[in-house]
């Protein structure tokens, strides 16, 4: 068994939810846990099989939010 792949990102307090429904909608790519809701810093469990797709998810939330990957 492969472990998953950690990312910490970074967004507004006020989009978390909408992170995590957008991220978790894609099914099966990614897990997505808040590392610390007051910062914005949020961990996110990648399938490593689907690590292409959650980058090109997380491109277009940078697109649209402030959503960074810093880790």
């Amino acid at each position: 068994m492969t472990d998953s792949l950690i990312y910490r990102v970074k967004t507004e307090k006020r989009q978390i939810a909408y992170v995590n429904f957008i991220i978790e909608a894609c099914d099966g790519i990614a897990v997505v846990r808040t590392a610390d809701p007051e910062e914005g810093l949020l961990e996110v469990l990648v399938a490593p099989d689907f690590e292409a797709d959650f980058l090109k998810v997380a491109e277009s939330l940078g697109k649209e939010i402030e959503f960074r990957i810093i880790q």
